[in-house]
């Protein structure tokens, strides 16, 4: 890893001059060229089912010397088996979920989300995935109304007015971001370079390094009710504090140790960094500069969205509070080898795609076959069918010849002979069953 570079984003949050959902200025159809940005979501993540949570928040109020937080512990019984995967890079789910004033103002759809929550995931094989972000975080505004959108905010309210633990039945992190755990919703992305003084790192008193930061930003908020004295106490806190407990900041530099001391620039000393060389600084700090132009912004951003989602423009998904309908997988293509001589007309490919099979040598056979069976100058010859129809007509004939004249050698027994009733009631039964398999033999061949 190395220090930042040059053309790098730095800091967070990454601050832009207005909305990304309205036109900008001196620039034509901001929003279409916005929304060609618009790509498939390209993580995914594994969340871990819903089940029983205790929760407790955490909050300290910002002072002069120190930055607070509002953070929500316990929710380890999900987030422990929560992974998201990034190409070939995993990253494990903190297990706590920050607010703080909004980040993000002019990421979000409505102007009343003033807080947001944020949830950290770290990089668990860096070694294998050196180039992939170290971190990666999942923010989403929060507006203050009159109605939860989810059970889990009653829950952080009432454990932080109560300042007690407080039981949740079942905590279900995937809707916090996601329609559900199988869609995550539409986020602009972008991604952040944040500069790093490593103190007690490899026997150095001091080493400057950076850690890369993958920001995704669901502009649509949660919906929450809120105490003063509960969920309220975030107002102070307007700085993020990146926890991505139980994992360690320093594990993604290669050989740290549990001596070593992780720090975020705060502008207090010398070199921007903290005075005190024996705590930990995780409080990031925005972005030195503020984008106002458009072409500035569009290089430094995505739209990541489900599939249903692509070739929509932002005021169209914006108004999505359903997940897209699943896509039916279509039939696999096939590869076929074409002969330039004869499969190629003009500038078309003539191959049937079903089959692989040249166009041209297909309605040739086709029209041919045709031709032999309804051509008036067709010849007439004697077809498999005929031949069939012939001998099933030759044996029912020749099997009632001789049905016959086994009939007429029973009436000779009958009235000529002696003991003609006993002798012929034999053959009257051999005659039954025959003339019974004679029509079973005509009922079946003519179907």
């Amino acid at each position: 890893m190395s220090t930042c570079e040059a053309g790098d984003t730095t800091g967070f949050p990454l601050r832009i001059s207005q909305s990304v959902f309205s036109e900008w200025p001196a620039t034509t159809d901001s929003q279409g060229q916005i929304q060609k940005l618009t790509v498939p979501t390209d993580f995914t993540i594994q969340w871990g089912p819903p089940a029983g949570a205790t929760i407790q928040v955490y909050q300290t109020a910002t002072t002069v010397n120190r930055q607070g937080v509002f953070q929500v512990r316990g929710l380890n019984t999900v987030t422990d088996n929560t992974t998201l995967t990034f190409g070939t890079a995993v990253y494990k789910c903190s297990g706590v979920l920050s607010i703080v004033q909004n980040q993000h103002k002019n990421f979000t759809q409505h102007a009343d989300a003033i807080y947001e929550a944020i949830l950290a995931f770290q990089i668990s094989n860096k070694q294998m995935n050196p180039s992939s972000p170290d971190v990666i975080l999942l923010c989403r505004p929060i507006v203050f109304g009159s109605w939860n959108s989810s059970p889990l905010w009653s829950v952080i309210d009432e454990a932080c007015l109560r300042d007690a633990p407080r039981n949740i039945g079942s905590l279900d992190l995937s809707t916090l971001y996601g329609y559900n755990s199988t869609y995550l919703m539409p986020m602009t992305s972008y991604q952040t370079c944040m500069p790093v003084k490593l103190l007690n790192y490899k026997g150095h008193t001091s080493h400057l390094d950076s850690i890369r930061i993958r920001v995704h930003v669901v502009p649509q908020p949660i919906y929450v009710v809120a105490s003063e004295n509960g969920l309220g106490k975030c107002t102070s806190v307007n700085k993020y504090t990146l926890i991505t407990e139980p994992r360690n900041l320093v594990d993604v530099f290669d050989s740290a140790s549990g001596n070593t001391i992780f720090q975020f620039r705060d502008g207090l000393g010398p070199d921007l960094y903290p005075n005190n060389a024996t705590r930990h600084n995780f409080v990031t700090n925005a972005s030195s500069s503020i984008i106002s132009a458009f072409t500035d912004l569009i290089n430094k951003i995505e739209i990541l969205v489900p599939e249903a989602f692509l070739g929509k423009s932002l005021a169209d998904i914006a108004k999505t509070s359903v997940p897209p309908a699943v896509q039916k997988n279509k039939k696999a293509f096939k590869c076929y080898t074409i002969n330039p001589e004869k499969d190629i007309v003009g500038d078309q490919i003539m191959v049937d795609p079903t089959t692989g099979e040249s166009l041209t040598d297909t309605i040739s056979d086709r029209s041919q076959g045709l031709g032999s069976i309804n051509s008036p100058g067709a010849p007439s010859g004697m077809m498999p069918g005929d031949i069939e129809e012939t001998l099933t007509t030759f044996i029912i004939v020749i099997g009632a010849i001789v049905l016959l004249s086994y009939l007429l050698y029973i009436l000779f027994l009958v009235f000529h002979k002696e003991n003609s009733i006993h002798d012929a009631f034999y053959h009257i039964l051999i005659f039954i069953v025959l003339l019974v398999c004679l029509i079973l033999f005509g009922i079946f061949v003519d179907k």
